[in-house]
């Protein structure tokens, strides 16, 4: 009986000493699951910000200085909102409406912003870099000194905006509308205006290479 009952428990501290090996080794998928998923849930929710309680009313809100990085913002009423240095990385403002909004200083970088309105909003000293604004509505805005570079702008209605000293590097205004615009000093390096309206435009000083003009010839001296 002895020999037995030390022959079991011999057997169980190896079974046991088996399962520890394995569970240091990694275990099986199902069991690393839990983990992994909990650690992969907490890095996206370091990576995003929070959805603001006003959602989708915000008209007037002040949301200065908000951490928005990838919320989703799409149909927002933001008219008049204060989003000055608020951080708008890759948010999705799809047909939201910023008329009159000030975004001074803010940060749209790879926002997706198609069919959204920024109508007379202020958006000097913003970076809009990589960010997709086909068909967005900027009709009076205000975009001094702001970083556009590689920003998609096609079909965007520009029409009196303001892009004096503005970085366009790169960025695509393929049948944009920019009558009456102001690009005084704007960088135009790489910029494809192909089809773009600019009667009435001030290109004063506008900085031109490798541009590629509305009748689709390339300059560095200007269209």
């Amino acid at each position: 009986m002895r020999l037995r009952t030390t022959a079991i428990l011999t057997t169980a501290a190896a079974a046991a000493t088996s399962i520890v090996l394995l569970a240091g080794c990694g275990g099986s998928a199902s069991e690393a699951s839990p983990s992994t998923a909990t650690s992969t849930s907490a890095a996206r929710q370091a990576a995003a910000g929070t959805r603001p309680d006003c959602y989708p009313y915000c008209e007037g809100e002040d949301l200065s200085g908000a951490d928005l990085r990838e919320v989703n913002l799409a149909a927002a009423l933001l008219i008049n909102a204060n989003l000055t240095n608020a951080n708008l990385t890759g948010a999705d403002l799809r047909e939201a409406d910023l008329t009159n909004a000030n975004l001074t200083n803010a940060t749209l970088t790879g926002a997706d912003l198609r069919e959204a309105k920024f109508s007379s909003a202020n958006l000097s000293y913003a970076e809009l870099i990589r960010a997709d604004l086909t068909r967005a509505d900027l009709t009076d805005a205000e975009l001094t000194l702001a970083f556009l570079d590689s920003a998609n702008l096609t079909d965007a209605s520009l029409t009196r905006a303001d892009f004096t000293r503005a970085d366009l590097t790169g960025a695509d205004l393929t049948r944009a509308f920019l009558i009456r615009a102001d690009l005084t000093r704007a960088d135009l390096t790489g910029a494809n205006l192909t089809g773009a309206n600019l009667d009435g435009a001030n290109l004063t000083d506008a900085y031109w290479s490798n541009t590629t003009c509305p009748n689709g010839t390339v300059t560095s001296t200007g269209c």
